[in-house]
Parts: C-alpha cells; structure tokens; sequence
C-alpha cells in the first residue's frame, strides 16, 4: 500500500498551512469563547479557503466544484483541523450536503443550487439523528406523508450540525413504516420556501461549530423534494463511509497539534535546570502520541484510497474512525500532562484540543458502534439484531 502524497498533494498541504496559520489561526481563540459560528462568519471563513478546494472538493468542476480526490480533501481536512476543528467540521458537513445533492438530486436541483452552494453562499445540512434514533438510524420517529401535491414532515431531530445556519437540510424520514429501512428518504427542505425552527445546543467541544435540534411541525416540502424514496437508508450508510474516514482525518489534525504544542513546549519550558523534553518520561508520551497520531491517520487515509479507488470502504471507515478519535483523546490528554498546571488553563489550546477530540468519539456512531460495525463484517455475524 502506497499512501506517499503527490507533489501537488504536497504543495498544496504546505501552502494551507501556511495560510491557516497566518489567517486563521489567530482568530480562533476569540470565536471559542463567544460560541457558534454564525452563517455570515462562516460564508467569510468559506470565501477564504475556497481557492484551496475547501468546501467543492467533492463536486464537477461543471457545477463550480474542484473535483478532488478524496485523499486530497482529507488533507484539507486535516490541516484545518489541526488549526480549527470547529470550522473544519463546520465546512465538512456544508459539503456533505453538496455531496449528497450531486449524489441523489434531481437535474433541477443540482442545476439550481449546487453552484450557489460551490459559491459559499449556500450552507446546508443532514438531518439524521433523533432523540430517540442516535445509533440506530433505522428505527427514526420523523414521518413524511403525502398530501396531495405535498409531504408533510413531522418530528424532532437533534445534534445536527449546522442545523441553526442552515439554507437547508436534508431530513432523513420515514413514508412507509411497514417497509422497515427501506420506507426511507431524504428530503431536501429549502428553509425560504418550508420553514422549520432550530435550536442551537451547548456541548463540551468544537464550540464553534454550530450543532442544533431542527423541528419539523406539519412542515410542508413540494413532492419531488423526495430524493429516490426507499433508499435514504442506503444514501445515509455511503456518506458515513466517507464521513467517517474524515472524522479519522480530522481527529489526526487535532491530534498533531498537540503535539506540535507538547514538543514546542518541552523544549521551552525548564524544571530542576534543564527542558523536560529531556526527562524520558516526557520523551515516552511524546513518542506514545505520535504512534498513535500516525496510525490513526494511516488507517483514516487508507480508507480514503479506497474510496478514491471505488471500492468498499464500510468496515475500513468504521475502524478509521473508531481508533484515530480515540487515539486522539488519549494523545491531547497526554498533551495536557506534559503541559501540566498550563494545560488545565484556557490560555493554552491543549485543553480544547482534548474537548474537540472527547467530543468527536460520538457523532457518526459511537467508538463502541464502529467495532460492532468492523467485527460484523469481518466475522459475517452479527452482535445486534440489525436491518
């Protein structure tokens, strides 16, 4: 397996991160602090990353998108992570809406908004998690019954990033409960046109970036905003596959800033007349954490070659992400240990290095989740009763 970056890839990875850190990185402790990026602040953040192929990466250049590998876009991602997890997860998601409108959307619809949404101009979201509905995405409470010309949805769903910036979402719904998994489908509710109120809600990390609770009362959406009913179920497991190959490559960028900061530190810093860098029980978390970090990002980028190659992923992602958020956990913690009494305080990143990578063990299925998910099918058996 050969996972050495072109010499553009390269070029490109260098040059982001020079920008991230002359831009962005200065503003990133202030917006922490106030909270959820609003949508003006995000299209401006957008605007400006842009030329790198942030945000279109996944799209035709025919609807104003770059068209990147999947590798190249999960160095984009990791970069940004490693200087803003928030606004890195921020814009993953708005192009997960692209991808799933370039994936499934009617021509009208693609042609109408995905250069709007290639533009920045346009944030969407997914709609999939419910109260009573994390894990288990097939048993989902929200209905679409038609009416005439029209569905009407109904139900809440909740963690829904960029729910509260949102132009639009996706809502995973059910029309048919008698067809289990199959009686699913996303509909694309435009907010102008079927209005739906959002909620934003407080967490542990990635403060920044906007995750609400969307409800949908009797909330009407034009029929043909139903994307190829009875395969919802399906859309949603091909974008995890990719989502959660990212979510490794995201939590590898939070993760080597820690030890960017760790390593810059115990070279700094003096304790009994010399750095503790030079302690060996600060050079071995050192070399713990960077074990870790390259592993998590090896399994993370092998799962994105696969996709880029067109084969099947679902197992490679679902361990990818399991290992690199957790491996990202423990190396922040440690960072927070070799930084001591500092790494307790807010002045320092490291303490939102750990809240960002605590909080990115949950979202797109739990760690626990992923290994059901690798040891059903590596074993061909099943430890739940699943659709």
């Amino acid at each position: 397996m050969d996972f050495d970056f072109t010499e553009e890839q390269q070029m490109l990875k260098a040059s982001v991160r020079n920008f991230l850190e002359k831009e962005i990185a200065p503003q990133v402790n202030d917006h922490e602090k106030k909270g959820a990026l609003t949508k003006a602040e995000t299209i401006g953040f957008i605007k400006q990353l842009l030329p790198f192929g942030f945000l279109s990466g996944f799209l035709p250049e025919k609807y104003g998108g770059s068209q990147l590998e999947a590798k190249t876009n999960g160095i984009l991602v990791e970069e940004l992570s490693r200087v803003w997890g928030s606004l890195a997860g921020t814009i993953f998601i708005a192009a997960g809406f692209l991808w799933v409108l370039n994936e499934a959307g009617s021509p009208e619809q693609k042609g109408r908004l995905l250069p709007l949404g290639a533009s920045g101009e346009y944030i969407g979201c997914l709609a999939i998690t419910e109260p009573n509905a994390g894990s288990d995405v097939s048993s989902l409470e929200t209905v679409a019954t038609l009416k005439g010309n029209d569905y009407l949805l109904n139900g809440t769903k909740t963690w829904i990033s960029n729910g509260s910036i949102a132009d639009a979402a996706f809502v995973l719904a059910t029309t048919d409960k008698t067809l289990g998994p199959l009686g699913m489908a996303f509909f694309l509710v435009e907010k102008n046109k079927s209005n739906f109120t959002a909620r934003e809600l407080h967490k542990l990390g990635m403060r920044s970036f906007p995750t609400s609770e969307l409800s949908f009362d009797d909330c009407k959406v034009p029929k043909e905003s139903a994307l190829d009913p009875g395969a919802g179920y399906k859309r949603t497991m091909a974008f995890f596959d990719i989502s959660r190959a990212m979510v490794g490559a995201m939590c590898s960028g939070i993760a080597q800033a820690a030890i960017d900061a760790s390593i810059k530190y115990a070279r700094e810093r003096n304790q009994f007349g010399r750095p503790i860098g030079s302690f060996q029980m600060i050079q071995e978390m050192l070399v713990d954490m960077i074990t870790e970090t390259e592993a998590g990002r090896l399994l993370s980028f092998r799962a994105l070659d696969l996709l880029d190659k067109g084969k099947k992923s679902r197992w490679q992602s679902s361990l990818a992400k399991a290992y690199a958020t957790e491996a990202a956990v423990r190396t922040t913690s440690k960072a927070i240990q070799i930084h001591g009494a500092m790494g307790l305080s807010d002045e320092f990143a490291v303490e939102r290095y750990f809240r960002d990578a605590r909080t990115m063990t949950i979202p797109d299925g739990t760690t626990q989740m992923q290994k059901l998910i690798v040891g059903r099918d590596i074993l061909g058996i099943r430890a739940l009763v699943w659709p």
